[in-house]
């Protein structure tokens, strides 16, 4: 798909008949998953070549923020939701005042920036505003996930420490694990947004506007760093409470079996005793002589309870 937008009045709108001279007036060349003929559009029209898809997944920083005769290049990692959180990489070149976006799905960063784009008014009408627009976009979604990953850990920290290892434990255990994913996904987006910001600053030659704008994105992700960073810590303490809990449990269960099997011990002694083959025992021969083995069986069991629970083992 091929989204086309112009500048009008400050405005931005997207061309819906895209006439060789429209075309040429556009300042966003916005492609999700574009098929051959939408990239020979661009190479024909632009004289534009896109990244492939081999090229988005490269993590080296010479290959995800460079400049060469295609222009000023910008890989950045984007966060989404689906099933599960995930990131997927949007190559952003910007050259002769427009701004190529190439990604392989549509991104909620994306969808409320066009939204957002209806009324609001454009600044300068550049390329590297709406960069950073789309970055300013993409902070308030990784702040929106950080807080949603507060408020989930809040109530995950409510079940767990009470210890008790029912069916909300479980679960709360297996969400754990999918806020400490997303935690890690949000942290991978952030740094990688402060990477390219860096490189902007540096590189760009960026106008005096988006110049303090790209130093306010800069700030707004280097304060939501430390956040996203305790929330791992905060994570790595609820999974430690949950096994300690659970270990408390195995070990009460464990010696419980433990403390059963020397309860029984002393009377399987006796029991075992009396059940021996051998021609003179005189106690087999007494009226009383099976009360008697059962009394000393009674006995050698109550003697280690009664020692057991005098000393709190139970």
């Amino acid at each position: 798909m091929l989204r086309i937008f112009t500048v009008q009045q400050q405005k931005l709108e997207r061309l819906e008949l895209q006439s060789a001279e429209q075309v040429q007036q556009a300042i966003w060349l916005d492609l999700q998953e574009p098929d051959e003929a939408e990239r020979s559009f661009i190479s024909d029209q632009f004289g534009q070549q896109l990244a492939l898809r081999a090229e988005l997944d490269d993590i080296e920083a010479s290959a995800r923020f460079f400049e060469d005769e295609d222009g000023l290049h910008v890989h950045s990692l984007f966060f989404y939701q689906e099933d599960r959180a995930a990131t997927t990489t949007v190559a952003f070149t910007i050259r002769d005042g427009r701004l190529f976006t190439l990604r392989e799905r549509e991104l909620p960063v994306f969808r409320l920036y066009r939204m957002r784009a209806r009324n609001a008014h454009l600044q300068s009408s550049n390329a590297f505003e709406l960069l950073l627009d789309l970055f300013e976009v993409k902070i308030e979604q990784l702040a929106d996930s950080i807080e949603e990953i507060s408020l989930a850990l809040e109530a995950i920290s409510q079940v767990i420490l009470q210890g008790k290892q029912n069916e909300a434990f479980q679960e709360s255990l297996s969400r754990l694990t999918e806020l400490e994913d997303m935690s890690w996904k949000v942290r991978l987006c952030l740094m990688d947004t402060q990477r390219a910001i860096s490189f902007l600053l540096r590189k760009a030659r960026l106008p005096a506007d988006q110049l303090e704008q790209a130093r306010d994105v800069l700030r707004d992700v280097e304060s939501l760093l430390p956040h996203n960073e305790s929330f791992s810590q905060r994570v790595n303490f609820l999974l430690q409470s949950a096994m300690g809990f659970i270990n408390i449990e195995q070990n009460r269960i464990i010696k419980i079996f433990s403390v059963v099997s020397v309860i029984f011990l002393p009377p399987t002694l006796v029991a075992s005793s009396y059940g021996m083959n051998f021609a003179h025992m005189p106690e087999l021969n007494l009226q009383f002589g099976y009360p008697l083995a059962l009394g000393l069986m009674l006995i050698a069991g109550l003697t280690p309870y009664l020692f057991f629970k005098r000393k709190g083992w139970l």
